[in-house]
């Protein structure tokens, strides 16, 4: 009797709730290859990794946006439908349309330009043009590194720049040296000078003491003449 109450719950849930029932047949499986190595993939906007991708995804069977790229090539973006307990091929074979440079200095916030246009700081990915190209990097303060290089599409250029310093005449961020002392303002000249007008003062204010003195006291005896002009 037990028996039977529990299948028949079974079945009046499995009745209820087709849905439930059927979630594994519900899903499928996408398998994504690609001759263009190291392309990142990404499945309704998130990343599921980069090829060659191990393995199929599983998916639910719907329709998923499929988006693949790699710096240097055109992108790939595509809607891909996923059948019930089947596996969805897509080959992806992306377009080289562009050079990539990659830029590392020793120096942080380097400014890296090509062809006289700023880019953007070190450390530093960027796609360029395919051809020649002339590639800058300057940071106040340091000589500017410059190269000549020719891009090709969907290959990588890697420079790993050395800026060095200006010499510190040449340099405006440098904090320049005091100049030397000149002779009138050395310490001592003033010392001496000042010892100077003391001594002068002194040998001033003696007389000037002196001559509040009685003139007798002070100069000696004093002695009174008498003169008779002829008429």
């Amino acid at each position: 009797m037990l028996v039977a109450s529990v299948v028949g719950l079974a079945l009046f849930m499995t009745a209820a709730s087709p849905a439930l029932a059927d979630t594994g047949r519900s899903m499928g499986a996408l398998s994504v290859t690609s001759t263009t190595l190291g392309a990142e993939v990404f499945i309704d906007g998130d990343s599921v990794g980069t090829t060659p991708l191990k393995g199929n995804l599983t998916l639910t069977a719907d329709e998923h946006t499929l988006k693949v790229v790699k710096p240097g090539y055109a992108p790939l973006i595509d809607v891909v439908k996923i059948a019930k307990r089947k596996t969805t091929k897509v080959d992806v074979d992306l377009t080289p349309v562009a050079g990539i440079l990659r830029v590392k200095a020793n120096i942080k916030e380097s400014r890296v330009f090509v062809d006289g246009k700023f880019v953007g700081e070190a450390p530093l990915e960027a796609e360029i043009a395919v051809g020649a190209r002339a590639v800058l990097v300057s940071r106040a303060g340091y000589k500017d590194f410059f190269q000549n290089v020719e891009a090709v599409a969907g290959q990588e250029i890697a420079l790993e720049v050395k800026l060095d310093e200006l010499p510190p005449e040449l340099n405006p961020y440098k904090a320049k040296a005091a100049p030397p002392a000149r002779w009138y303002d050395k310490w001592w000249v003033w010392t001496a000078g000042v010892a100077g007008v003391a001594v002068v003062v002194t040998a001033v204010a003696v007389p000037v003491a002196l001559s509040q003195r009685d003139p007798v006291s002070a100069f000696g005896p004093s002695y009174t003449y008498t003169v008779t002009l002829g008429k």
